[in-house]
């Protein structure tokens, strides 16, 4: 396989410095979360507000996702990485210069240009650099990297940083924008050193063509599943800290809390789609679906000891649902490497529609009817997607790649 670098090491190397550009898409993504009240209070927002915030840069993904594929497309995985991490840490400087609930909206919402070009991204680099037997292990290693950064911001907002900073939580939000400064130039520096200049200056979306990506079956059920699975994970990741605090966790009990979802994740992440074959991926899909719905239900209710383990038991399976999705369509004969990109572009586009509602929904419902009610919403959807997944059939290996 023509991978463009020149050896197995030099690979991964740049997959661990892609995964690195995820992280610092999860520390900026998290930043606000575990600081809701502090920054509700200072800047005089409720919790609606807070909301449409919180959903703010997933709205603009929404619109941003398909062109970002075209931008790949044009300059290139190499440039257009970069570019999507500048973006990402200008939000989150944006972030805390915020004096409002306008400017804040606005800052937030910058993520969501670059987020697509990143998440869009590195799916593809696995896909067209990786042999089909080691984009598994490749793509849990990948997208855990939002789970890492995420779980470093809920660990560190409150127990660290607004001590070291006097309580003040506009430098805590500008130092994870940093993190994402410092991979944008490792990036920079390591993919001139392992790649070649002309595979970096190649098409990514090869011959797609999102229509006809569209008349397969298997991708318009990945879709709707990426439509609910985001709705979940993001209406839960951003306001988890707070659902802890109306249990009456304190602010850094809450933090640490909802941080610990991402430890079974990442081993999750990384395991299960290494044992995600064709033949049980879609038994695999639907019983993390089921888990997941079953793991929130103890959360709708109060805090116990019951609750502290579907908290973990959710982290796991949140975190293997998105790598497995994804191996359906890389391993489709019908879409293919070359048409990767335009495919995670259209997931991730379906994918930000419930990643702009799921926040959305828990703060309106929160405000009117507490976060019990919103939280057994979630419980409902991630039934559903048991059910759905079921449809799911094995990856089709003989029909031809589309043109």
């Amino acid at each position: 396989m023509d991978c463009g670098v020149r050896s197995a090491a030099d690979r991964w190397l740049l997959l661990a410095v892609a995964a690195s550009l995820y992280i610092g898409f999860g520390l900026v993504a998290a930043s606000l979360s575990p600081l809701v009240g502090t920054i509700n209070d200072a800047l005089g927002l409720t919790r609606s507000q807070m909301g449409a915030v919180l959903g703010s840069w997933q709205f603009v993904y929404l619109f941003a996702a398909i062109p970002a594929g075209k931008v790949l497309d044009r300059i290139g995985l190499r440039n257009g990485l970069l570019l999507g991490t500048l973006l990402i840490a200008a939000s989150g400087l944006l972030r805390a210069a915020a004096v409002d609930w306008f400017t804040l909206i606005a800052a937030v919402g910058i993520f969501g240009l670059g987020g697509p070009l990143v998440s869009i991204g590195v799916p593809t680099l696995v896909s067209t650099r990786f042999e089909s037997s080691e984009r598994g292990v490749a793509t849990g290693i990948a997208v855990s990297g939002p789970v890492v950064g995420s779980m470093v911001t809920l660990l560190s907002a409150n127990a660290v940083l607004m001590p070291a900073f006097d309580d003040r939580w506009r430098p805590v939000v500008a130092t994870y924008a940093m993190w994402s400064i410092g991979a944008g130039v490792a990036w920079w520096l390591v993919s001139a050193a392992v790649g070649d200049a002309h595979e970096w200056k190649r098409p990514t979306l090869g011959r797609v063509n999102n229509r006809k990506l569209l008349e397969i079956d298997i991708v318009r059920l990945i879709l709707v599943l990426a439509i609910l699975t985001f709705f979940v994970n993001h209406a839960i990741g951003s306001w988890l800290p707070e659902v802890l605090r109306d249990h009456r966790l304190s602010p850094t009990a809450a933090g640490a809390w909802a941080a610990a979802v991402s430890v079974p994740g990442l081993v999750a992440g990384i395991a299960l789609p290494r044992l995600a074959t064709a033949e049980r991926r879609r038994l695999m899909l639907v019983g993390i679906y089921a888990l997941l719905a079953v793991s929130l239900i103890p959360l709708a209710i109060s805090w116990s000891a019951t609750t502290a383990i579907g908290i973990l038991l959710y982290g796991a399976m949140r975190s293997a649902a998105l790598p497995i999705a994804m191996l359906f369509l890389m391993d489709d004969d019908r879409v293919g490497p070359a048409n990767m990109a335009g495919a995670s572009a259209l997931y991730f586009t379906a994918g930000e529609i419930g990643g702009v509602t799921g926040p959305v929904v828990v703060g309106i419902v929160a405000d009117s009817r507490g976060f019990g009610p919103a939280v057994a919403i979630m419980v409902v959807v991630a039934a559903s997607m048991a059910l759905l997944a079921t449809r799911l059939r094995a990856t089709n290996q003989q029909r031809p790649e589309i043109v």
